[in-house]
This record gives structure tokens, C-alpha cells and sequence, in this order.
């Protein structure tokens, strides 16, 4: 059996909603939240703290900043399970980032990004604060209906035969 060629497609779903939905200027992408710990004994260069920084931080899919809320995006293109997981953590990296601390007292909105039905599964995440918007292009449902069949559905959402 040939091995499907991975295409990066969330990256072009995601900004393409992105400018849809906000204002120009309101939203990043990609953006680190929280900040590794490093121990006050251990001496490091500044290239070497830069790349610790760089590799063990979070990283939100998407950060709005709006006057009154901030909105942490995650974008769920494939079956995912981390990603709910992840806008937990990051809401709670977020409350404690320094670079932040201005809009610490907003409204924090976690919102899952995602062309797919998530059935059962959007109860579990509305008890969790977490909101599931569905955007669908014309381009992304027919990305989805080139993957195999257990891909293109979304986690529990229901049973086809």
C-alpha cells in the first residue's frame, strides 16, 4: 500500500479564518505562551536560553487580542485529541506570561477551530469553557474527502457504515 504524501493544510485554514473573522491587526499566529523555567543556578549563554525559550514553550495555534476578550485558537484539522487538551494548558500558561500581564483581567475565550462534525465530543468541550466554531471552504472539504475515511470524520461524531 503506498504511503499518503502529509499536506500542511491547517496553516491556510487557519489565517484565511483568521481574516475573516478579525480585524486586521488583532490576531497572531504561532505565538509562545508560558515561559520555561530555568533554575537560577544554571548558567547559560544567550544562545543557548534563546533555543531552551524556543524549544520547550508553548505554542497557541492563534492569539486575538480584542479590547474587552482574548481569544486563544486551536485548529483541529485531523483527529486531534491534544489539541483540547492544549487550549486548557494555554489558557492557564496565558494567565501566568508576563508578556501578557495587560490583558490578564479579559474575557478568555478558548476556541476549537474545525471543519469536522465533533458529535458527542462538543458536549464534553463546552464543559470545559471550550468553544467549537466550524468553518468549512469549498478547499477543505475537499482535502478531507481525499483522506481515508476515518480521517476525514471527526472523533466520535458518528457511525457510518
Amino acid at each position: 500500500m503506498r504511503k499518503r504524501k502529509y499536506e500542511i493544510v491547517a496553516e491556510s485554514y487557519l489565517t484565511e479564518w483568521l481574516g475573516m473573522t478579525y480585524p486586521p491587526g488583532t490576531w497572531t499566529t504561532n505565538v509562545n505562551v508560558g515561559r520555561p523555567v530555568i533554575p537560577p543556578h544554571v548558567k547559560l549563554t544567550k544562545e543557548e536560553e534563546a533555543w531552551i525559550k524556543r524549544a520547550f514553550v508553548a505554542k497557541v495555534d492563534a492569539i486575538v487580542l480584542l479590547p474587552d476578550e482574548v481569544h486563544l485558537v486551536e485548529c483541529k484539522i485531523r483527529n486531534d485529541r491534544g489539541k483540547i487538551e492544549q487550549l486548557l494548558i494555554y489558557e492557564w500558561l496565558f494567565k501566568r506570561d508576563e508578556d501578557f500581564k495587560a490583558h490578564w483581567h479579559k474575557k478568555i475565550r478558548k476556541i476549537l477551530l474545525t471543519p469536522k462534525d465533533q458529535g458527542m465530543l462538543e458536549e464534553f468541550l463546552r464543559m470545559y469553557g471550550i468553544e467549537v466554531v466550524y468553518y468549512k471552504p469549498l478547499w477543505i472539504i475537499e482535502y478531507l474527502n481525499s483522506l481515508r475515511r476515518a480521517d476525514r470524520r471527526g472523533m466520535l461524531s458518528s457511525v457510518e457504515f
